[in-house]
């Protein structure tokens, strides 16, 4: 299984940032147009690009919260975009696990996005998310500032 990892530490506690990946508002301010977050396990984490309810996927329909240890970790399910048609029916999830890690006066936050398989269907997912988180991740620096 591949993995994408994305780093950075930002000036802000650990509660800050998680409350950021954690709360309708949070998430809203540098990820979303709007969501559907429910913190506990199994709960909804659909994280919708557009407010437009017209469109039929949105962002991440039918993603789930796995586990979450308040202010340190927390992780969820993370499905395929529209555009591979294919892999996004076959509904097959891969996880994100995010990590807030206390570092001096600064929190190191580590996106880990698991469970590509090694295979060649795959590849332009794990293409597609390298560049995605890789801008999720600077959003939310900017969204700190």
């Amino acid at each position: 299984m591949k993995t994408i990892v994305k780093e950075r530490i930002i000036k802000k506690s650990r509660e800050y940032l998680y409350n950021k990946w954690t709360t309708k508002e949070g998430l809203n301010s540098f990820f979303s147009a709007d969501n559907l977050v429910e913190i506990f396990p199994g709960g909804k984490y659909e994280i919708y690009f557009t407010k437009d309810l017209s469109v039929k996927n949105r962002g991440s329909e039918k993603c789930k919260v796995l586990s979450f240890i308040p202010n340190r970790m927390f992780s969820f399910t993370w499905n395929v975009p529209p555009q591979f048609k294919e892999l996004r029916e076959s509904e097959k999830f891969t996880w994100v696990v995010i990590e807030f890690i206390k570092a001096d006066n600064n929190t190191l936050v580590r996106l880990s996005n698991i469970g590509y398989p090694e295979d060649e269907a795959w590849e332009s997912v794990f293409k597609y998310f390298d560049k995605a988180w890789e801008m999720v991740m600077n959003s939310l620096v900017k969204s700190c500032d």
